[in-house]
């Protein structure tokens, strides 16, 4: 198996014998990684590792996270690897890059619940909203109830608007409401920020969003 000479992986780790699911989890984190940084890779493969080959991968994910690749970051949460948490932290401490804090921060909420991932998200959104977009907006949804649906619709007002921000959240509450992805200019989206900011407080409104935020998790969750 040809490996990237970038990484840190023990020779005899890439002479193997592997089964073909650890193959395919270190050709794709290690070798050829287009699909698990472009988010096309399907990663309920994982599933099917033995808990000796679940454990050598993250072995392999811990002696990368030096390297600060966001796949890297987020193969911890993938592999469900709490023993990496104080890593992590650490590394959280040591950056000062906003996004890969984000990264990071995000990686620790999906393993333990840690708020220090509502700490950057609400850093973000005060500070630097430009951030929130494209993963990291999509990762507001992971907060996995109505957090998830007041703070987009906080983002419809950001202080330091982004434009593109915007458009990107007020798709993403239409998605959420009407259950696709609708791809129109921003003024033919069926619903527009007035209509959030107005039913924000509607029990009926926030138990919609909420159950479409819920169920949006948990099809990525399962690789839909």
């Amino acid at each position: 198996m040809r490996l990237s000479d970038s990484y840190d992986i023990p020779e005899e780790v890439v002479q193997g014998p592997h089964s073909p699911v650890f193959e395919k989890f270190l050709r794709n984190w290690f070798g050829d990684t287009y699909a698990i940084t472009h988010g096309e890779l399907d990663l309920t493969f994982l599933k099917d590792l033995t808990p000796e080959e679940r454990e050598l991968a993250r072995e392999m994910i811990r002696r990368n996270l030096k390297l600060k690749q966001t796949h890297v970051i987020q193969g911890v949460s993938a592999l469900h690897d709490v023993a990496a948490a104080p890593i992590l932290r650490r590394m959280l401490d040591d950056e000062s890059d906003e996004s890969r804090r984000l990264t990071i921060a995000s990686t620790l909420w999906k393993l333990n619940g840690d708020p220090v991932f509502i700490e950057c998200l609400n850093h973000a959104k005060v500070s630097h909203c430009n951030l929130l977009d494209g993963a990291h907006l999509l990762q507001v949804l992971w907060l996995g109830d109505e957090r998830a649906i007041d703070f987009l619709i906080d983002l419809l007002d950001c202080k330091n608007k982004d434009w593109f921000v915007q458009y990107q959240t007020l798709g993403v509450l239409n998605r959420l409401e009407f259950g696709r992805q609708i791809a129109v200019p921003a003024r033919e989206m069926p619903r527009q920020p007035d209509d959030y900011r107005k039913r924000r407080h509607d029990p009926a409104f926030r138990e919609l969003m909420t159950a479409a935020v819920r169920k949006w998790n948990s099809e990525m969750k399962n690789g839909r």
